[in-house]
């Protein structure tokens, strides 16, 4: 008798256990992009080595961007074209960026452009491009590009003025956007506290947007606090919240049961009334 009360405890506790892990998987998603891919090889073959999670944002204009396009497929990366757009101070963009004064046909062109460089790109986001997200005009010929060739708009809120997302809303274009910056500082300890900062934003919010850069602090820090994510923060990737992905458990509740039958289910039996028995 003694066994079967020990066994029911055991069971209990079993129970207990697997109703806690059902109602404790992960509440806020982390999503990550890299921006700035295709310039530097060595740098982007490491990004490419983290888990698949991890989006990336190709420069059309970067000389690897192609190879790089080819290679993030292959690991399943999602894939952002990383558009240059102008920025409000005089700085110098890419080749076939966006800046004020384009025609409709133009950007247009150059977004079908970008898109045959990068293929596999499920959306875009700006590269720089406080001046031309602002612009009410160029955002309205981008956002018509963008609702043709079927890709999102991520906003890296490169100026807070931005228009982006309501022309992107009216227009009909899937837009998301960014949280945290993780690299405006390269010091170690900066981007060490803005990935904490991103998993604090994801608690409080349910989802944060991160945009870092290939370079070894960010790898770094991106490498070890992956490895030792939170259980109540899930790494998701951009397409899965262009998608709108529901977190899911770790694993079907069912298999967090004890499957080894009861003592009482086991022969030889010994009958007791109002019992089905216990082992001799």
């Amino acid at each position: 008798m003694a066994r079967f009360f020990q066994s029911a405890v055991k069971n209990t506790i079993i129970f207990s256990t697997a109703l806690f892990s059902a109602f404790t998987f992960a509440q806020g998603k982390l999503a990550i992009v890299i921006d700035d891919i295709g310039y530097h090889p060595k740098e982007d073959a490491e990004v490419l080595a983290m888990p698949k999670e991890i989006s990336v944002a190709i420069i059309p204009a970067a000389p690897y961007a192609k190879i790089c396009n080819q290679e993030a497929k292959a690991q399943n990366h999602d894939i952002l074209i990383h558009m240059p757009m102008q920025p409000v101070s005089n700085i110098k963009i890419e080749e076939g960026g966006l800046t004020l004064g384009l025609s409709e046909a133009q950007v247009n062109e150059r977004v079908k452009k970008a898109k045959s460089i990068v293929p596999n790109a499920i959306g875009m986001n700006n590269h720089m491009g406080s001046a031309a997200t602002a612009d009410t005009t160029l955002m309205t010929y981008l956002m018509t590009a963008l609702r043709e060739q079927h890709l999102f708009f991520l906003d890296s809120r490169t100026i807070g003025k931005s228009v982006a997302g309501k022309i992107a809303k009216e227009q009909g274009v899937r837009v998301l956007e960014r949280h945290v910056f993780l690299d405006d500082s390269d010091n170690l300890a900066d981007v060490q506290r803005q990935f904490q900062s991103a998993i604090q934003y994801a608690r409080k919010h349910g989802t944060a947007i991160a945009i870092g850069h290939p370079r070894p602090n960010t790898v770094a820090v991106l490498k070890a606090g992956i490895k030792n994510l939170p259980d109540d923060i899930q790494l998701v990737s951009m397409g899965s919240l262009w998608r709108n992905e529901k977190i899911l458990p770790p694993k079907p509740f069912i298999l967090l049961f004890n499957d080894i039958p009861a003592p009482t289910s086991v022969a030889p039996f010994e009958p007791i009334p109002l019992l089905r028995g216990v082992p001799r």
